[in-house]
């Protein structure tokens, strides 16, 4: 049977997805007795129905037990409602109304991770790393962070009032409002010869908007190094993150290695093409806030010798999720398979490492200029050999 499926890599849990068709066979790997499950969850739900303090409807009922064994997998595998399913198709087309961050939940609260240059959330001086503590007089801690979200990408009012902690000791108000996003997640600038082309995730557009930023380069007679900047790049979808690499890399070099239990997930994945910057010295940027497709691309120049990498120890996000339909119900997000680099390291709670290791924001910027500045006074390509 022909089923409609999504497949994305990302740190948080409502953010982006592809899609694209392929042939699922679904597979039983464990003995379960049916009958007996069944009963037991009949008798939990009567009980609940007969004895709980406050009223309940089934539909809750059914999400909290789905929710509960998607979660009891792992920290990405969940259930999405109807709601989140529409704002993933949103996020993944690239526009959306919303504040222009994208949050993590901590024990403090919920901290920005990533904010979109001249959102409202940039407009209205919010940083990364910030921690909302409460949306009006709610306290965000008792709200997990897909409905945390929603309420931040919803058309239900047109401004928040956020609560908000920085630096552990710096407390403030400040209300946001929510426009229509249209998201541009491939930009270019130019320092001393040097582009510098920050993606600050990977949607649709990701590898068309690289193509169109390094033709133009490609153009210029002076340029003497590409920075790729993806801090605070928290994923997105895979066949963008895998195409953005492949732009840099040999025929036949290795991007990326899936490995799952289920052998249609299990596959390696090689370049088809060739560098379109011709070897031009390159440099990856990577940040604590770094994950999953950007951890893939980081790892497969890096490793390939197409690009030195400089910054702080990445996320370690190395799984991939599917998303799996349910007609007019939402979807399942499942974790279906972990990525490893090109040298077989697993990702997956160990980051990748930077060749360089600088953590201020400020210096990596400059020392990835002038290391791309030396190399091209040197006349030292970075051009990987192929390997298969």
């Amino acid at each position: 049977m022909k089923e409609r499926l999504f497949k994305i890599i990302l740190l948080l849990p409502t953010l982006v997805m592809v899609s694209c068709k392929s042939d699922h066979k679904h597979k039983s790997y464990l003995s379960i007795d049916s009958i007996t499950i069944n009963n037991l969850i009949k008798e939990v739900i009567e009980e609940i129905n007969n004895n709980y303090a406050d009223e309940i409807t089934r539909e809750k009922l059914e999400e909290g037990a789905i929710n509960g064994m998607l979660a009891f997998l792992d920290e990405h595998s969940l259930y999405i409602n109807q709601e989140e399913f529409s704002a993933f198709n949103q996020y993944a087309r690239g526009t959306y109304l919303g504040m222009g961050i994208e949050v993590k939940q901590t024990k403090d609260g919920i901290e920005i991770v990533s904010i979109i240059d001249e959102s409202p959330a940039f407009t209205a001086g919010l940083r990364n790393g910030d921690i909302i503590t409460h949306i009006g007089e709610k306290e965000v801690g008792n709200i997990p962070v897909r409905d945390m979200y929603l309420k931040l990408n919803s058309d239900a009012s047109p401004e928040m009032l956020l609560s908000v902690t920085r630096n552990k000791n710096e407390k403030f108000n400040v209300v946001v409002k929510k426009l229509v996003i249209q998201l541009q997640t491939v930009k270019v600038n130019y320092i001393q010869n040097i582009a510098t082309i920050k993606v600050t995730y990977f949607n649709e557009e990701s590898v068309s908007s690289l193509k169109k930023i390094i033709k133009n380069i490609n153009q210029k007679k002076n340029i003497n190094g590409v920075i790729i900047d993806l801090r605070n790049n928290p994923g997105g979808i895979l066949d963008q993150a895998i195409g953005v690499a492949d732009l840099f890399l040999g025929d036949s070099t290795k991007i990326v290695d899936f490995k799952s239990r289920n052998v249609d997930e299990t596959r390696s994945i090689y370049a088809k093409g060739k560098d379109i910057l011709s070897g031009v010295p390159m440099a990856i940027l990577i940040d604590r806030n770094s994950a999953s497709g950007a951890e893939l691309v980081a790892a497969a120049l890096g490793e390939n010798k197409r690009a030195i990498i400089l910054g702080e120890k990445s996320y370690g996000k190395g799984s991939l999720q599917t998303i799996f339909p349910i007609p007019g119900k939402g979807a399942i997000k499942l974790t279906t398979a972990f990525f490893y680099t090109p040298n077989g390291n697993k990702i997956n709670n160990n980051g990748i490492t930077p060749d360089i290791a600088i953590n201020d924001g400020e210096e990596i910027m400059t020392r990835a200029i002038d290391l791309l500045l030396g190399l091209s006074a040197l006349d030292v390509p970075l051009v990987p050999s192929s390997n298969s």
